[in-house]
């Protein structure tokens, strides 16, 4: 799929992303005021918790720090910052959980709170659970500093929730798809785990019995009073969900049959007449909606399980694999078969 390009879109973002690496630019000897100028962010802009900022104000503020100090370690050290209470609502709604797999599952939920720039997937195969991280925007030269901070807080945040060593907590292994930039044994020392590069895809790899360990916070009325904030908080930082957001939600949530535009408008209560002029004013078509969630839903059913082709164009509302195999080289250039290679 075609990553967004940095400039072309003005999300926002909580400043608290950035105020976390202002303390690591002090803790290497420098003042991070001439970083914060070039990024075009005001420095009182650190002292409002509410204040927010463009995208690429962030990746230019990161791009000035990596300019500054080379230090191959960076990534992992700016992770370091990111505690799990650094995420407000969000951190506590997870920590406030009954087991480790519904506070991935919630924190995936609204991962459009935290400081990442990747959709992140959770699945399970062979014993192990698996998170993938897979490219959104085209973070250039940026990317492996990214993906090493995100990295990075998995791990700490493991730690926040679990004060003490515990089996299974560990790391199995981390895949990386880029080459190693210095040598493997640095990597392994600081993830504590088998480190793997040039793999097909960037993901960390534990034990799936991790999954079901009950959280020490676990609150069920705290978890759903935190909850609705990080609603409240998703609407008041991103707008209320157009029926763009709507659709694509729909057809996400759907796994055995896709429903068409007819189905759709009969859930929202109204006609598809109405829903097509709606989309068409935030300048989108059902169809072009629908190609793009069915190219997702391919992909991740290709990457996270072993439906044969067949079953997946079941799944995606193909009457025919054929059918199916034709749309799918029209999304990636590749047959599915050669993609799952």
């Amino acid at each position: 799929m075609t990553l967004i390009d940095i400039a072309s879109t003005k999300q926002q973002q909580s400043i608290i992303g950035v105020s976390l690496l202002i303390k690591l630019v002090e803790n290497y000897g420098h003042s991070p005021i001439p970083l914060l100028e070039q990024a075009g962010i005001a420095p009182e802009l650190l002292k409002d918790p509410k204040a927010k900022i463009t995208l690429l104000q962030d990746i230019t503020f990161v791009r000035a720090l990596l300019y500054l100090i080379e230090d191959p370690e960076i990534g992992f050290h700016a992770g370091q910052c990111y505690r799990i209470s650094a995420f407000g609502n969000l951190g506590l709604a997870a920590a406030s959980c009954d087991i480790v797999e519904d506070a991935i599952t919630l924190f995936l939920k609204y991962i459009r709170l935290s400081y990442t720039h990747f959709d992140v997937s959770l699945f399970k195969n062979n014993g192990k659970a698996i998170l993938r991280f897979n490219d959104i925007y085209n973070l250039k030269e940026l990317r492996n500093f990214y993906i090493e901070r995100d990295f990075s807080f998995v791990l700490i945040s493991t730690r926040d929730m679990f004060p003490r060593t515990l089996d299974g907590q560990k790391f199995k292994a981390i895949n990386f798809d880029f080459e190693c930039p210095t040598s493997i044994e640095q990597y392994e020392a600081l993830f504590e785990c088998t480190v793997n590069f040039s793999m097909p895809y960037n993901e960390i790899q534990f034990d799936e019995s991790y999954l079901a360990r009950p959280l020490p916070q676990a609150n069920p009325l705290t978890r759903q009073l935190l909850e609705e904030q990080c609603e409240s908080q998703k609407i008041e930082t991103f707008g209320p969900a157009g029926y763009v957001q709507k659709i694509q939600q729909v057809i996400r949530d759907s796994e055995d049959s896709i429903p068409n535009l007819e189905e759709i408008a009969e859930q929202f209560h109204t006609t598809s007449r109405t829903i097509r002029r709606k989309l068409k004013a935030e300048g989108y078509s059902f169809q072009a909606i629908l190609t793009e969630e069915l190219s997702r839903k391919a992909i991740h059913y290709l990457e996270t399980t072993r439906l044969t082709v067949e079953q997946i164009s079941l799944r995606l509302g193909y009457s025919e694999s054929a059918s199916f195999i034709h749309a799918f080289k029209r999304w990636t250039g590749k047959v599915p078969k050669a993609y799952r290679q």
